[in-house]
């Protein structure tokens, strides 16, 4: 295989558990006891349970495995491509060159055509090829569309400083880090230094924030000025005009503006975090060890002390905290289930459970 293409092939491998993520979910992996088939979004069984392992389905095909190899069978549950993987990958839209010329990543224009293909492996060792629709292995790996990678290759957001020169110089500060505007109100609020600490004034130089804190950085919902505060290394937020909203005694806080569009923090207490939403009221229980926000689904990740994972759909419903891990599915839709003993099993967002022990 030439230099150029293998790139492509290790490329491809790079990229497809991303796009594992998202696409069909007219039909969803049902586990009835240790075998699996599908069933639709109303949990009917539309393939009856037959497989070792079932995998979503992707461009019409879905990965399956039976006897310890992996094959494709498409909606009707046919098998059109024989069990003989080891790896077998989802299908997916890359792009060939018209002519016989393998497109690589670096070189597509429009002189090209889409086509089919998976990454997948015969070999013990897992190294990977492709093959089409037809199981038959290509000559190389088609390139994939810039546009559908992950967030890794997109270019860093800058950021530029802004010029206070304009702001007259004042024994209140030693120098200012960033400012903010309040809804409804003219003045401008400053956040500054001054010896080592933060503190906040307006443009009539009165202190709004003490300046008795270690950090402070502005945040904005829904047009409202918040300041997230550090003192003593412990975290707290503040309204913008100074008043007090989250009391200054938590290990960390983390706002994520959800894929719902709301906004969210995980607040860490005593060795307990929990998400409270943009209102301060309970979203999840402080119980958990850590929390963490999937940016990719747009759910909550929950570890509880014994390391054991759940997860918290935007939706409202939530699986508890006894899995080994927890995989999210087609945009937070559904979520992969692994127990301790290594079964998978799935639940979507609406809390339907696909499977039957």
């Amino acid at each position: 295989m030439k230099r150029k293409n293998l790139f492509v092939l290790f490329f491809v491998a790079f990229v497809m558990p991303v796009f594992a993520q998202d696409g069909d979910v007219s039909l969803i992996p049902y586990r009835k006891g240790n075998l699996w088939g599908y069933a639709d979004p109303d949990r009917k069984i539309i393939i009856t349970p037959a497989y070792e392992e079932a995998d979503f389905f992707s461009e019409g095909f879905a990965a399956v495995k039976k006897g310890g190899k992996y094959g494709y069978i498409n909606k009707a549950g046919k098998l059109v491509i024989p069990f003989k993987f080891t790896v077998a990958k989802p299908f997916r839209v890359g792009y060939l060159a018209k002519g016989p010329k393998i497109v690589t990543a670096d070189d597509l224009n429009d002189n090209q055509k889409a086509i089919l293909f998976a990454g997948v492996s015969v070999r013990a060792d897992g190294y990977e090829l492709c093959i089409n629709t037809k199981g038959e292995t290509m000559q190389g790996c088609p390139a994939i569309p810039e546009n559908s990678t992950s967030d890794l290759n997109k270019a860093p957001i800058t950021t530029t400083e802004t010029n206070y020169s304009t702001v007259k110089k004042n024994d209140i500060f030693d120098k200012i880090v960033g400012d903010y505007k309040m809804l409804g109100r003219e003045d401008n609020y400053y956040i500054a230094v001054k010896d080592t600490n933060y503190g906040v004034f307006n443009n009539k130089f009165e202190v709004i924030v003490p300046f008795e804190y270690s950090l402070i950085t502005k945040l904005e919902i829904s047009g409202l000025g918040y300041l997230v505060v550090e003192k003593n290394k412990m975290k707290g937020i503040l309204f913008g005009n100074g008043s007090p909203y989250v009391s200054v005694d938590n290990s960390n806080i983390i706002h994520e503006k959800a894929k719902d569009g709301m906004d969210y923090f995980i607040i860490t207490k005593d060795g307990k975090t929990g998400v409270k939403n943009s209102n301060y009221k309970d979203v999840v229980p402080a119980e958990y060890k850590t929390i963490a926000y999937d940016k990719n689904g747009g759910a909550f990740v929950l570890t509880g002390g014994d390391d054991l994972k759940g997860i918290y759909f935007l939706g409202g419903h939530k699986v508890d905290a006894k899995y080994a891990d927890v995989r999210l599915m087609r945009g937070g839709q559904y979520a992969m289930l692994r127990s301790a003993d290594g079964k998978r099993s799935v639940v979507s967002s609406n809390g339907n459970n696909f499977f039957e022990d």
